[in-house]
């Protein structure tokens, strides 16, 4: 007789990531696959070192240069067994979040007890992220930026042109821009100095018996900023704009993975998790509107779980700029000391593809260290969506 399935507990066992790198800077020579595969190697080994029977691999990618499935060739680089397979997943900015959605249903749904998740992008080697990052530049140099009347109507890949449309219709300041970015700097910089990410990073070796460290800290968090250097800033993307290089992201690298067990695992094993994953939810909106995908993202998941703003006690909402980040404040209107409270993408940096996964991890951690009860990450993506995903300490 057919049995019906009830849904399974996930659980977060571990979770890692590297640190985030500059453009052209430390890691920027690794390439996402290897960088991908440290990272899995990395998040076994915080679990027990063993090679547990893995159901599947889920990696989110933004712009892979491996067009040959990123995640399969990854866990194999990481010396998984060749019987665990793997799937590459695009949902532009929120790929890793999706990888994780992705993992969490499987064990939901009974068809996995251990699956590995993660989310790398490399966007130093990226030949898309690189050829616009010129092609800008160029235009800079050479005819000057467009005025806000001149912005064609064709912007479904132009990120930074919509943000500075909407923020523009929604009345957010440079002023308030450079501020929120200021708090996001001043925020990563004692988070960095006060050893707050020391628990979620490891250091970057190309060989795991090599002495020789890459990369062991955040590499993208200015040592000093002063509101001088975010006012003296030139708009970036039109030149009557407010969006300028410091109050908004840059091209970064890194990686970053999680290791989710189903209940009757994690007590078969007797482990000791570190969250429980609750549930998500994504949106598409408009891609004009893309920054306020998160908030409503955010609505729906509360909506649909019955809980308000304030039952949240710490948020992670991903700064891809600061006037898509105080547009998403405005319109869910959380206590701002419960947001990001290790700063934001604007100082740590935003390598597109490892970034869902990367705030997530940063949220678990800073709910054991704060014994939050209930964590929610949210961030939103190119072409007009967004996710957000709830998580509780055990």
């Amino acid at each position: 007789m057919f049995k019906k399935r009830r849904l399974n507990r996930v659980f977060i066992v571990s979770a890692c990531r590297t640190p985030i790198g500059k453009t052209a800077g430390s890691l920027s020579n690794i390439s996402d696959v290897k960088l991908m595969a440290l990272t899995l190697s990395e998040a076994i080994k915080r679990l027990d070192g063993k090679n547990h029977r893995y159901d599947g691999v889920y990696i989110g990618s933004c712009f892979p240069h491996e067009n040959y499935n990123l995640a399969r060739k990854s866990l194999l680089e990481a010396g998984m067994p060749v019987l665990v397979p793997g799937a590459t997943l695009n949902r532009t900015c929120c790929s890793s979040m999706e990888a994780l959605i992705q993992g969490a249903r499987q064990i939901m749904t009974g068809d996995g007890e251990v699956v590995i998740v993660g989310g790398v992008e490399n966007m130093s080697r990226s030949p898309h992220v690189m050829k616009n990052a010129i092609r800008n530049l160029r235009t800079r140099t050479s005819v000057g930026l467009p005025a806000f009347n001149e912005i064609g109507d064709n912007l479904m890949d132009e990120v930074g042109l919509c943000a500075e449309i909407s923020a523009r219709e929604n009345n957010i300041s440079r002023k308030s821009q450079d501020e929120a970015a200021f708090q996001s700097y001043q925020n990563a910089m004692r988070a960095k100095r006060k050893g707050y990410f020391d628990n979620e990073i490891f250091p970057v070796k190309l060989d795991s018996t090599s002495p020789n460290i890459l990369l062991d800290h955040d590499e993208n968090i200015p040592d000093d900023i002063t509101m001088d250097m975010l006012s003296n800033e030139e708009p970036i993307f039109i030149r009557d704009g407010t969006i300028t290089k410091l109050n908004a992201t840059s091209i970064n690298d890194g990686a970053s993975a999680m290791i989710l067990m189903s209940e009757k695992m994690v007590d078969e094993l007797g482990l000791n998790p570190l969250v429980e994953y609750l549930d998500s939810e994504t949106v598409g909106v408009h891609y004009k509107d893309f920054s306020k995908a998160p908030a409503y993202a955010i609505d729906r998941l509360l909506s649909k779980n019955n809980l308000s703003i304030d039952d949240i006690d710490l948020f992670e909402c991903n700064e891809a700029y600061a006037a898509q980040f105080l547009l998403c404040r405005e319109m869910i209107g959380w206590n701002e000391n419960k947001v990001n409270v290790n700063g934001g993408s604007i100082a740590l940096g935003h390598p597109l593809g490892c970034t869902g996964l990367r705030i997530c991890t940063t949220l678990i951690y800073s709910m054991l260290r704060l014994n939050a009860n209930l964590g929610l990450a949210s961030m939103c993506a190119g072409g007009g969506m967004g996710q957000s995903l709830l998580f509780r300490n055990i």
